[in-house]
């Protein structure tokens, strides 16, 4: 396959440097992810490619870089979908007096992970200690211009500048800074000062500043009452955002709340009947809840059999334990069929409980049939929790010997089971640990949770599979996903489940791409697939530092099983330079800095992530200008957003993968075993082979419609 040149529409936009934000575009790709930035295009991801003279003559450009100020954003030139400009008014910026700097400089080439930081005086100044060759490293540092994106910082003692977020700066250092920096006797200035935290999106310190500015200037009151209207409207829509955020995560009492304080006064008449709308819903579901389990209990009055009136019995109790508003719909049928008055009181339950197991759509009227239904669903829940397979094919001939239950029946029942292996300590909020009793006790498996506010089975979750870094322990990612339960973060908030496998000893210092880490990290994500309501759909394989590696090196030996891969600070090596082809159907965001370890800068990442995005994968870089190792937190509600727009590909007709190691055996619909002698002899050396006689086996997978052939292939 050979690259595709550059679209020549976006020749116009070629532009190198550092941009203002206000300058920005909105860079749209084709899964609906949207970059505001100065566009660019380039050829290539080294070095040399991004700094050269784009203004000559060129084959082809396949990729684009995005240059926001702060970072640089790389995607596949083919993952473009469009480019708008913006008709925005420009940010405020504040130019901080110029510090005092020692009048010789020396170079930092990399920065290493931060040991220690102090806060930003009202100056601009801090102090952070860096880890440079395994030593503590002081660098003084002073804040050159704020503007609502973020802060310059330049070094003091160093050549280092770089870019850090507005918002990952403590409002009180933020506020200090300004009111150091400028005359808060000029109103102007103090308007302007009310204006950058408009645009920042903090909205309370905006509020706070008009109202100051009311008192200090009364002359300024129709202009600071302009400004509390519009203020008023973007916290309205935030909190609209918010509302359907948490109604679209299964957060149901959290957005009535929300809903119910919403404020009303000056608001726009489209945003207030959105709300009322909401509301009124949450009143129509809260009543049909209650009406179902009366309906149910009058109508079981009525039957005259008592042993069906017993049966019964066990059904409505099981359907009253887990009837909520997200299982509601589930009794839809039954509800709209149950004031028919040409239906008996038996054909009425049979709906209510037949939806309940297949869904109200393949609900039936036969009330024998429901209560078979009901046993079929108790029998798939003891065949997918039984490890013994003698028992379990006892369990699959009593649910064969069933009557009328086709393997269509089955198929509409297993979405709609909950999960087949009980966790009762299990609290939303709370990080807790699971010890896999199915795994193999050589190797044992163990991995954190943390789930999502007002969790049920009955809400299908995304689920990010986090890896932690070297140093750190996996109830450090849980925290960076998804804070606590006193300060929730933002896997809480969007609704996320988050596991972290102990996929590496505690005094492990780097990634061993060892079989292991793919065993237990697999093994977690299956088990905890038994336990919550995952969609497995939307599983991401997400890592700092050397969990990065792992998430690189384990998502693309098994492309078919995560959403997307999210690697921070990690670097794509190893196996990498063989499986890299294995991306085509697994969209990846990766952030590092650009003095990391995990930089351009390293041949390895440099040359397999051009690869992806030379034959237009759907891979997006970030790379921090300046920066280092971290964790970029600042990235975080990006990394949401595109998540959100990405589903696994399940099933693919066709597809090529690369195989190198026993264990990677499972691709889609397709199971193998018995690598041949010489790819295995290649795999031993894979990771200490500089010749290139490495050679994996390509598995080319053609699925007619009957049968599924299989032909492998070794490379030419």
């Amino acid at each position: 396959m050979r690259p595709r040149h550059f679209p020549f529409w976006l020749l116009a936009l070629v532009t190198m440097g550092l941009v203002a934000p206000a300058a920005a575009d909105e860079v749209r790709l084709k899964n609906g992810f949207v970059i505001e930035g100065k566009p660019a295009p380039v050829q290539g991801l080294s070095r040399a490619t991004i700094e050269q003279n784009q203004s000559g003559p060129t084959t082809h450009y396949p990729m684009l870089m995005v240059l926001t100020g702060m970072q640089r954003y790389f995607v596949p030139a083919r993952q473009v979908d469009g480019i708008d400009g913006q008709a925005i008014s420009p940010y405020e910026e504040f130019k901080l007096p110029p510090n005092l700097k020692k009048p010789r400089k020396l170079m930092l080439s990399s920065v290493g992970a931060f040991r220690e930081m102090t806060e930003f005086d009202k100056f601009g100044r801090r102090r952070v200690t860096l880890t440079v060759g395994g030593q503590p490293l002081d660098i003084l540092q002073g804040v050159k211009s704020i503007n609502p994106k973020y802060l310059a910082v330049e070094s003091l003692n160093y050549e280092w500048e770089h870019a850090i977020a507005t918002t990952s700066v403590p409002e009180a250092q933020l506020d200090a800074m300004l009111r150091q920096a400028t005359d808060q006797n000029d109103p102007h200035v103090r308007m302007s000062i009310a204006v950058f935290y408009l645009q920042s999106g903090l909205y309370l310190k905006a509020g706070e500043e008009l109202d100051a500015i009311a008192r200090d200037f009364p002359e300024l009151r129709t202009r600071v009452d302009e400004l509390i209207l519009e203020l008023r409207q973007l916290q309205a829509r935030q909190l609209l955002v918010d509302l359907r955020q948490r109604r679209a995560a299964g957060q149901h009492q959290l957005a009535y709340v929300a809903a119910h304080r919403f404020p009303a006064e000056r608001l726009s008449a489209a945003v207030l009947k959105e709300v009322r709308e909401l509301m009124d819903d949450y009143r129509r579901r809260t009543e049909d809840v209650e009406r179902a389990m009366l309906l149910l209990g009058e109508l079981q009055a009525k039957l005259s059999d008592p042993a069906v009136a017993s049966a019964v019995e066990s059904l409505r109790s099981a359907v009253k334990a887990e009837l909520d508003l997200e299982s509601l719909e589930r009794l839809e049928a039954f509800l709209k069929l149950a004031a028919d008055e040409t239906l008996s009181p038996e054909e009425k339950l049979a709906f209510a409980y037949s939806g309940w197991v297949v869904g109200s759509a393949h609900a039936v009227r036969d009330l024998n049939l429901a209560r078979r239904l009901w046993n079929a669903r108790f029998l798939v829940r003891e065949y997918l929790r039984e490890a013994d397979s003698v028992r379990r094919n006892d369990v699959l001939a009593r649910l064969s010997s069933l009557e009328g239950l086709a393997a269509e029946r089955i198929a509409q029942m297993i979405p709609l089971l909950p999960p087949t292996i009980e966790t009762p300590d299990a609290q939303p909020g709370v990080a807790f640990t699971v010890d896999v009793a199915e795994a193999d006790p050589k190797t044992p498996v163990r991995y954190s949770v943390l789930l999502p506010h007002e969790y049920t089975p009955n809400h299908v979750y995304p689920t990010i599979v986090a890896l932690h870094a070297e140093g750190r322990k996996p109830l450090d990612e849980l925290v960076w996903w998804g804070g606590t339960l006193e300060e929730p973060g933002q896997s809480q908030r969007h609704g996320y489940i988050v596991i972290a496998p102990h996929y590496a000893a505690a005094e492990q210092s780097e990634y061993k791409f060892d079989a292991t880490s793919h065993y237990v990290v697999l093994k977690a994500l299956r088990d905890a697939r038994k336990r919550f309501s995952i969609d497995s759909d939307r599983a991401f394989l997400a890592g700092h530092g050397m969990g990065g590696d792992a998430t690189f090196d384990i998502g693309l030996a098994h492309p078919d099983v995560f959403a997307g891969l999210v690697p921070i600070t990690g670097l794509c090596s190893g196996y990498a330079k063989w499986y890299w082809q294995n991306a085509e159907h697994l969209p990846m965001y990766v952030v590092t800095g650009e003095l990391a370890r995990s930089s351009l800068a390293h041949p390895d990442q440099a040359r397999n992530l051009n690869r992806m995005m030379r034959y237009g994968h759907d891979v997006t870089y970030a790379e921090y200008i300046g920066r280092g190792w971290e964790h970029y937190y600042e990235e975080i509600h990006k990394l949401f957003d595109w998540m959100g727009r990405h589903r696994r590909v399940r099933w693919l007709k066709e597809f090529d993968v690369q195989v190198l190691r026993p264990g990677d055996d499972r691709f889609w619909c397709l199971r193998f075993e018995g690598l041949p002698q010489p790819v295995l002899q290649s795999a031993a050396a894979a990771l200490s082979d500089s010749s290139g006689r490495v050679s994996p086996m390509l598995l080319e997978v053609r699925i007619a419609d009957d049968p599924c052939f299989l032909s492998p292939e070794p490379p030419a």
